[in-house]
């Protein structure tokens, strides 16, 4: 069901698998998100994370609820009388009342390929990135826009205004079958970056170093492992602000399936996650995120929508 990628290893955003997503004639999957500080109770904040998918599996589009605002409410509660005698007092409780945002974006696909990706901040806020291909499937251009969104209806979208943010242009050196250069040129047609990537025998990513044109002492790196066809481990390493040595070790099970992640930040254990499959569907049923610093657990019930009609399961 999850498919770990060397795409964006280090991403909020979960990658799910689209044979699976396809086979299984899923359209939506929506998280329920229960969060619980150690030693207390269990707080239900009506958080959610949803993904949609076309008819082939992929991922159109991925929205999550946000809180922007918590507004304290001090609510009483009036005495309770049995037979005139008062057999409780009244209360005085502090509730939380939460004002929420819901963040989305939306994935356009010519084929294979991912051409735009629509971000909504919640608000009027929209920025589009568009893409470009050669034949071989590499990406030439990215265009970043700021957009307006014409419709009264803002569930829809109607192009307005466009202003032009960032224009990207990639261009490929091949040095090898195990090797990939790409150089990176700005608005003004100028090169700012350089991306080498080697790839093992099989033709996947291992290793990926970036070089920047201006400020040539910054280094980033990425680093990937695996375990026969599962990505194991995906580090990364970069010096852009402070030192920053990041990793992740996946755990699989026996047929194969996501079992266990745990993230670390400088070599200290930052959050590990835990997945529950049914054992009746094969499905990813629910997933459990342990923060060892913060000593917060996050707890992810999945719910599904199958086909086109509106029949779901837990």
């Amino acid at each position: 069901m999850l498919l770990p990628s060397t795409d964006a290893p280090f991403d909020t955003q979960h990658n799910f698998n689209p044979k699976v997503i396809k086979s299984n004639n899923i359209r939506r999957i929506t998280f329920d998100i229960l969060d619980k500080k150690d030693f207390q109770v269990a707080v239900d904040k009506n958080l959610i994370e949803s993904y949609d998918f076309d008819t082939n599996g992929m991922l159109s589009r991925y929205y999550y609820t946000t809180i922007i605002k918590t507004i304290e409410k001090e609510i009483t509660t009036p005495p309770v009388y049995k037979k005139r005698k008062k057999i409780r007092g009244g209360e005085t409780k502090i509730m939380s009342v939460y004002i929420y945002d819901t963040v989305s974006t939306n994935y356009f696909y010519a084929g294979k390929n991912l051409i735009l990706k629509r971000y909504h901040d919640g608000f009027n806020y929209y920025e589009s990135r568009y893409y470009r291909y050669d034949s071989l499937g590499n990406l030439t251009k990215e265009l970043r826009f700021k957009e307006t969104n014409n419709s009264k209806d803002k569930t829809f979208f109607v192009l307005g205004n466009q202003v032009l943010l960032s224009e990207d242009s990639f261009q490929y050196q091949k040095y090898s079958s195990g090797q990939l250069k790409c150089t990176y040129l700005n608005t003004e047609h100028r090169p700012y970056k350089e991306v080498v990537t080697n790839y093992d025998s099989l033709g996947r990513r291992k290793e990926i170093f970036e070089n920047y044109t201006v400020a040539s002492w910054i280094m980033q790196e990425h680093k990937f492992e695996y375990i026969n066809d599962r990505l194991s481990v995906a580090k990364f390493k970069g010096n852009a602000h402070t030192s920053i040595d990041l990793k992740i070790n996946y755990e699989y099970d026996a047929k194969q399936e996501l079992y266990s992640e745990k993230h670390y930040n400088n070599d200290v254990l930052e959050k590990e996650v835990s997945y529950i499959t049914d054992s009746g569907n094969g499905l990813l049923n629910s997933f459990i995120i342990r923060d060892p610093k913060n000593k917060t657990i996050r707890i992810v019930k999945l719910k599904y929508d199958f086909g086109g009609v509106s029949k779901r399961s837990e």
